[in-house]
């Protein structure tokens, strides 16, 4: 009965959020007569213009103190909190997680406590949705650490089968049916949660001594001085995580966390990645080199299972955190405080900032604060995760994260050299797709760098974005202004496809890889081992979390990743209200679809989908 009566809400709520979807498009229509889009030195009404944005200084003003020294909105003005729609979204995803813990049968599962708590959340979702009320929505959610909290769940996890068991009506991932597949470790470099971390190189340094004998352990026929020369060898380096310390929170129970280091290579005629040899921290005089074994040999498991548990904090901290969520807070922010509404690029970049200042004050406010869900799961402590993140932000440089400089650096932009990296291959046709759109859409307006150097608002929000009392980003602009069209296409560029692609890239993953944690572990509950051999699968068992930390993994990462809000390249009917934008605008959403079908065929020669970068999942914003 109750799975009937929740599987109706979740219909309802499907409905519902469709429809209200469709009437908040209809109601954020831009008006002719306020928002036709001009340029400052167009404007006729330049005091009405400066009026308003005097007023939009007042509602948005800068903390420094949520998140240490970074920039982030005082109080979330009343126009950019979450939307009724969103919360219907995140309220089915949250039924669908209540469910699959009522259909546990599981001993450690409370089915009566279950059971109510689904109602009460159920019945409180639909009064909300049915009463249009965003504010009886939103507090329902601000609940939701407490109404998804269990009561303690003492099974160690001793195999995959108590691991698979937490999935009933959440599917079990994919990743469960490869978990000690070196194939798999190697993809998901390319591929993974966090596929931004290999670098070629030519050869290693002091730090990581492979040997020859050791790179021919693993591949016979090869050389590790020719992988090198001929582009063919790639390592990820874990080094800023030696500034997080193990935490104990929330149980008293040691946590660990290294900065690994692991060597991959292409072996000749190949096109995939494949594991050489893992390095457990940065000094070899502590730490021994593993050689890649089989996939399931305990040893190899284990220090596999140390990058993982790397590779997850790294993602969470710096590359989702850091530098999706965080990374554009100060743009919204001075967006709207620099750039009136009527402003061409106000216009253009409103949709891509929705729902990011209040997800990222949630997040300051409970998913990154002391006793908050990072604390729990992941390793560090809750202030040298903080202080990471931070870190992460302070040394982005914004010029260099541009999608193709970005490959270029890494040395992963030649698909000769490095043939499967489904990340970049993909990333690239919607970073050129963003890139046109925004060279079209701008050129309406700019019709040549003078153009730009004379718009006073874009000038000073420049120079706010890169003030010490404003955005802080110091690598942002060419010497604190923007002078060429070039440039200004380029960083609009680089802020969209960062708002849209690079969070899908690195938050959807979540949904499908990261709750599962035999293969994605948060954290270490026992050392890294210090020697090569000696250990048994229970050594395995040992090193990552607990069911009930499983389990609670499986529901923040299901949740953060389930979350589709928008669509790329879908503003709304008429939102442009000049009609030079339809063209440009209709050619945009015509290279997305193109791109779709084109990932569509790419992943048939895949030998496993990757999908968090087809246009139809991307989100316009960061809004989860």
């Amino acid at each position: 009965m109750i799975f009937s009566i929740l599987s109706g809400v979740a219909r309802i709520l499907n409905f519902l959020s469709d429809k209200l979807a469709n009437l908040a498009n209809l109601i954020s229509k831009p008006s002719k007569s306020s928002n036709y889009p001009l340029l400052p030195q167009n404007d006729p009404e330049i005091s009405q213009r400066q009026a308003l944005l005097n007023k939009s200084r007042q509602l948005y003003q800068y903390n420094y103190t949520y998140i240490d020294s970074l920039p982030m909105v005082e109080k979330v003005p009343t126009s950019e909190r979450f939307s009724l729609s969103w919360g219907l979204l995140v309220g089915k995803v949250v039924v669908k997680v209540l469910l699959n813990d009522r259909a546990n049968p599981a001993a450690f599962i409370d089915k009566e406590k279950s059971k109510a708590k689904q109602l009460e959340f159920s019945k409180k979702l639909l009064e909300a949705s049915m009463a249009k009320s965003d504010t009886a929505l939103v507090e329902l959610l601000s609940n939701l650490p407490a109404i998804l909290e269990d009561d303690p769940i003492d099974v160690a996890g001793s195999n995959i089968q108590e691991y698979n068991e937490l999935f009933w009506i959440i599917p079990l991932p994919t990743i469960s049916q490869s978990l000690f597949s070196n194939t798999e470790f190697a993809r998901l470099r390319v591929a993974g949660f966090n596929p931004l971390m290999i670098q070629r190189v030519t050869s290693l340094d002091a730090r990581f001594p492979v040997t020859e004998a050791q790179f021919q352990s693993v591949l016979a026929d090869d050389s590790l001085a020719a992988a090198g020369a001929e582009g063919r060898l790639y390592l990820a380096d874990y080094a800023e995580l030696e500034a997080l310390t193990g935490g104990t929170f929330p149980k008293g129970k040691q946590k660990y966390i290294n900065a690994p280091l692991a060597l991959f290579a292409v072996p000749k005629g190949k096109k995939s990645l494949t594991p050489i040899a893992i390095q457990l921290g940065q000094d070899p005089n502590t730490h021994p080199i593993f050689v890649s074994q089989h996939g399931d040999e305990p040893n190899w498991l284990i220090a596999k299972t140390v990058v993982q548990i790397a590779d997850a904090n790294y993602h969470q901290l710096i590359s989702h955190l850091g530098r999706t969520h965080l990374f554009i807070e100060p743009f919204a922010i001075a967006t709207n405080r620099q750039l009136a509404n009527n402003h061409p690029l106000y216009i253009l970049l409103k949709p891509h900032f929705q729902g990011t200042l209040a997800i990222n004050d949630a997040a300051q406010s409970g998913l990154v604060s002391a006793g908050g869900t990072v604390d729990s799961l992941l390793a560090g402590t809750i202030d040298t995760a903080r202080a990471l993140s931070v870190h992460g932000v302070k040394t982005y440089n914004f010029d260099e994260a541009m999608l193709p400089v970005a490959l270029k650096k890494r040395g992963v932009d030649d698909p000769k050299l490095l043939p499967e990296y489904p990340y970049r291959d993909d990333a690239l046709l919607v970073w050129e797709a963003i890139a046109t759109w925004v060279k079209n859409y701008l050129s309406v307006y700019y019709e040549n760098d003078n153009d730009v150097a004379r718009d006073s608002e874009l000038q000073a929000w420049v120079k706010e974005i890169t003030a010490n009392d404003g955005g802080r980003v110091t690598s942002f602009g060419q010497n604190g202004q923007i002078r060429t069209l070039s440039y200004l296409v380029d960083a609009v560029t680089l802020l969209i496809f960062t708002s849209s692609a690079q969070h899908a890239a690195v938050n959807f993953p979540q949904g499908d890889l990261m709750d599962y944690a035999p293969a994605v572990p948060l954290a270490g509950y026992t050392p890294a081992p210090t020697s090569t051999t000696g250990a048994t699968i229970d050594n395995f068992w040992s090193m990552i979390p607990a069911i009930d930390q499983a389990k609670s993994q499986l529901t923040m990462t299901y949740i953060l990743g389930s979350v589709y809000y928008t669509t790329l390249g879908d503003y709304g009917n008429a939102y442009f209200t000049d009609d030079r934008i339809e063209q440009p605008l209709r050619d945009f959403q015509d290279n997305l679809k193109a791109i779709e079908s084109t990932i569509k065929s790419r992943n048939e020669q895949r030998n496993v989908d990757y999908s968090y970068l087809r246009p139809s999942r991307i989100p316009q914003s960061i809004n989860i």
